[in-house]
């Protein structure tokens, strides 16, 4: 067991898990949880984390000026996925090292992502704001079968969400910022029981305008916040399926609106939000728009994995390079 380092847990999910508790403490003596019951951020966040030698990491904002206000910090564990919240240049220049397990939860937000699309194609949501208003209505959907889904962003839960739709015999079309070779493409085919011949890989705006469903798995970064705004929402159908269990920032919300408002029998279904809680957010207001508190990776599963993974990365970790 290690007695000197200090370990600060900021992950309200991974504070609240018993057995997760159980095992970092079997580990590491000195522990602090975020028994707060909220997410930290500002000034609560630099006096949480004061403390700390190694630290894992939910959502919660390492930018450089709060990692600055961190001498102590030495190692950071993410639990989850995505980078965005961390700033990994300034991990470089502090020698700050990084454990992180990409894909852990790869299983929970493709199936979460699956149901999102099924919710928006049968009109679930609609049929159930219209009943509550009194409404017994018969609307129409659509079947997932041999539909064309885009997917924005083919890296683990990309992959992961095509292997799903193989059931549905859906064409699939997906746009990445890495151009996959031949062989890369043959690989995650067989390890993923790809049928080859529904899978292409084209650019963003192929991918936009021919697809009946789009699923949003891209990373937030420079290239990618706001690329979906309202010059994209020109190019998709009016009937699209538009889901999003990645990150708010990539959908530039007050477009999205607009396009949601002109196009009634377009559906929006997200998990994730440029800001959050997202109480207050219009987008709710919307009759073709279901929302949920960004959970698509909180199964008993994707959060045991996500857990052991960031107690490894306390120990199991690299220098930014």
């Amino acid at each position: 067991m290690d007695s000197t380092s200090v370990v600060v847990v900021t992950s309200r999910s991974f504070s609240n898990n018993k057995e997760l508790v159980k095992k970092l403490k079997q580990r590491y003596k000195n522990v602090l949880l975020n028994e707060s019951g909220h997410t930290l951020n500002g000034a609560e966040l630099l006096s949480f984390l004061s403390s700390a030698d190694k630290a894992i990491i939910g959502i919660e904002d390492l930018s450089k000026e709060n990692l600055s206000a961190l001498p102590k910090l030495k190692v950071i564990s993410k639990y989850g996925i995505g980078l965005n919240n961390i700033d990994l240049e300034f991990c470089k220049l502090r020698n700050i090292k990084l454990g992180f397990i990409p894909g852990v939860n790869k299983q929970s937000v493709a199936e979460f992502a699956l149901t999102l699309i099924l919710l928006g194609l049968r009109k679930i949501h609609t049929n159930h704001m219209q009943i509550l208003k009194g409404i017994w209505p018969q609307n129409k959907g659509f079947e997932l079968h041999k539909k064309k889904v885009g997917i924005l962003g083919f890296g683990n839960i990309g992959q992961t969400l095509t292997s799903l739709l193989q059931s549905f015999q859906c064409e699939i079309i997906f746009f990445d910022q890495h151009i996959f070779q031949p062989d890369e493409i043959k690989d995650i085919c067989n390890s993923h029981n790809i049928n080859p011949s529904k899978l292409r890989q084209a650019n963003f705006n192929e991918v936009l305008s021919e697809s009946d469903v789009l699923s949003i798995h891209l990373p937030l970064n420079s290239k990618t916040r706001n690329i979906i705004n309202a010059n994209a929402l020109l190019l998709v159908k009016s009937h699209v399926v538009l889901v999003n269990t990645a990150r708010g920032g990539i959908v530039q919300e007050k477009d999205l609106i607009s396009f949601l408002s002109s196009n009634l029998d377009a559906f929006a279904a997200f998990d994730v939000f440029a800001e959050e809680p997202a109480i207050n957010n219009p987008l709710f207001n919307l009759e073709n728009f279901f929302g949920t508190s960004h959970r698509s990776s909180l199964t008993f599963e994707g959060i045991n994995s996500m857990g052991i993974a960031a107690i490894n990365g306390l120990d199991d970790n690299i220098y930014i390079k």
